[in-house]
């Protein structure tokens, strides 16, 4: 029988239950994400009645040392494993990482200000910070989980962090994906785009007005979205009975104007040269683009050119770029109810939430592929330079 301290009996007895229940989990007696024993059973053992039973725990379930899930029951606050509970009661912090990312990236700037403006961290300290280049080692792993209720990750995460935030049992959540293709060994809550499905729908889209000689650009190189973009261009030319020869693919280390026309360079002095680009981010685009102007194509006479997450850059174009959509504002609020799950239930699920991409946003930069008379004379200009 779990006894009551008897030097308190000025104290009412449902403080004493709440008082000698958070002694027991503040020394770890009982640990955090543990089932406490049901209502009946604690009644038994400090011999008291339900009613004051039930008092105390409400004490602790206000001082966030307890979380209670109907029809499964009463469980110590899975936080207490980071960080003291009168902590947790009183401010939750969130590390916000930004890992092998452009910090002027549109599409990450509108994910910040997702996170900054989420109810659900409207009371949260939140605290910001970029990953050095390179694999973390343990010292900069604890850093990161120090000091903070959970973390979220955003951009290309390094698999070493996610198994190493797991093994300290930090909670934590991605928006985006890992920076190298192996899978994570671990499970992981996550959010991300289907760039197979985006890649497939923009290849065929290529495909159906009669281009044979698509060139895909993605990056950053050995990412795992480079790996599903090409995934779903190479099953899109399958579709088409094309070989796998006929997959014509350039790696580029970031998604910048500088990278996407230093690739458009490269595939479109080489032969045989492509009648249509497909580029995993927009700003790629516009440096294909660029570099095709540069060299005297016309969009889209001679060159086709489709891009990935509709940003306002796809628009400086003229004619306006086709692209497919992203949804970073959708990506945050999913992503938070993701952590706020682990930071609450004991018992929580980790999984990846796949966005779809079911549609492209067409621009005025694609049409039915039929080579101009003159377009030998500039391919022939464009190889000698």
């Amino acid at each position: 029988m779990l006894q009551l301290p008897s030097e308190k009996g000025d104290v009412p007895l449902y403080m004493q239950i709440a008082d000698t229940l958070r002694r027991l989990i503040d020394d770890r007696t009982l640990k955090p994400g543990e089932k406490i024993p049901p209502t009946r059973e604690l009644r038994d053992r400090f011999d008291v009645s339900t009613i004051t039973v039930e008092a105390g725990l409400k004490v602790l379930v206000d001082e966030k040392y307890l979380v209670r899930h109907p029809r499964r029951g009463t469980f110590i606050n899975p936080a207490l494993a980071w960080q003291g509970a009168r902590q947790v009661s009183e401010k939750l912090v969130i590390r916000i990482v930004f890992g092998g990312i452009d910090l002027n990236d549109r599409y990450w700037f509108i994910v910040l200000n997702a996170l900054e403006g989420s109810p659900k961290l409207a009371k949260a300290d939140k605290l910001f910070c970029r990953l050095r280049p390179g694999v973390p080692d343990g010292e900069q792993i604890d850093r990161l989980a120090e000091g903070c209720s959970g973390l979220v990750l955003c951009g290309y995460t390094p698999r070493a962090l996610i198994e190493g935030l797991s093994e300290r049992r930090k909670p934590f959540v991605m928006i985006g994906g890992l920076d190298s293709d192996a899978p994570a060994q671990v499970e992981i809550d996550a959010v991300v785009h289907d760039d197979i499905h985006r890649a497939f729908l923009s290849t065929r889209h290529l495909l159906d007005l009669e281009h044979r000689r698509i060139c895909c650009v993605a990056g950053p190189a050995g990412s795992r979205l480079a790996g599903d973009i090409e995934t779903g261009y190479r099953a899109a030319l399958k579709e088409y009975n094309l070989p796998r020869s006929a997959a014509m693919i350039v790696p580029v280390a970031a998604h910048t104007i500088k990278a996407g026309f230093e690739a458009g360079l490269k595939l479109l002095t080489a032969s045989p040269r492509p009648s249509a680009v497909f580029a995993c981010d927009d700003r790629l685009a516009v440096g294909v683009a660029k570099a095709a102007l540069h060299l005297g194509f016309r969009i889209p006479e001679d060159l086709s050119l489709v891009g990935c997450g509709n940003q306002d850059i796809a628009r400086i174009l003229s004619p306006e770029l086709t692209t497919t959509p992203s949804y970073p504002e959708r990506s945050a609020e999913i992503a938070v109810d993701k952590l706020f799950g682990q930071l609450n239930d004991p018992q929580h699920r980790r999984s990846r939430t796949v966005l779809q991409i079911t549609e492209l946003v067409i621009g005025g930069t694609t049409r039915i592929w039929r080579p101009s008379p003159e377009l030998s004379e500039r391919l022939i200009h464009s190889n000698r330079i």
